[in-house]
Order: structure tokens, then C-alpha cells, then sequence
């Protein structure tokens, strides 16, 4: 990798770790960890929410499917702790997400 390229990807690293969400991801996954049958919890929910989530875009899923997804996982949701690391990293994913859609639309020019 060209050095400029690579001071830049780690001048942009550091841009990324001092975003609210980042941070807010940071302290709420700490907050998590400190508490590992929630952060199991978390990551269990995570995957199946994944995996619903893609029959749902691959057209083998149904909203009566996400429905009772939420139902049934409502209770861990009502959960303070995993709810709040959950929304944390939403967020932080979504700027990332952003981050790269931006990126390809300028690279793509």
C-alpha cells in the first residue's frame, strides 16, 4: 500500500473512533461485557435477527415472520442493557454503512 494511502487510512481511523457513535458503541459494548449472559443474549438475537431479516430480502420470509420475531424476542429486547448496546451499534454500523456508500459513489465518479 502507498504510504500517503495508508497515513490516511489511519488518520481516517482515528476520525472514526472520536464519533459519538463510536464512542457510544465503545461504552455500551463495555457495559455489555460486564454482564456476559446478556452480551450471549445480544449476539444470539443478532444472528437470528440476521438470519430473518435475509429470507425476508430473499423473498422466503414474510412481515408475519418479522412480526413474530419481535414477539418473541420482545422480552430480551425490554432488556435495558442489551437494548441500549443494540441501538448503540445500529447506529455505529449505519455511519460505517454510510461511510462506504460514499465512499464507492467517489471512487465510482
Amino acid at each position: 500500500m502507498d504510504a500517503r494511502l495508508y497515513d490516511d487510512v489511519l488518520n481516517f481511523t482515528e476520525c472514526i473512533k472520536d464519533t459519538p457513535e463510536y464512542r457510544e458503541y465503545q461504552e455500551k459494548k463495555r457495559i455489555i461485557k460486564e454482564h456476559p449472559e446478556l452480551m450471549e443474549k445480544a449476539e444470539d438475537l443478532m444472528k437470528r435477527n440476521m438470519e430473518v431479516n435475509a429470507g425476508f430480502e430473499e423473498g422466503r420470509g414474510t412481515l408475519d415472520d418479522l412480526k413474530r420475531f419481535a414477539d418473541e424476542n420482545e422480552e430480551i429486547f425490554m432488556e435495558p442493557v442489551i437494548n441500549e448496546y443494540l441501538i448503540a451499534e445500529s447506529a455505529f454500523c449505519r455511519m460505517m454503512r454510510e461511510i462506504l456508500v460514499m465512499t464507492m459513489e467517489r471512487i465510482d465518479l
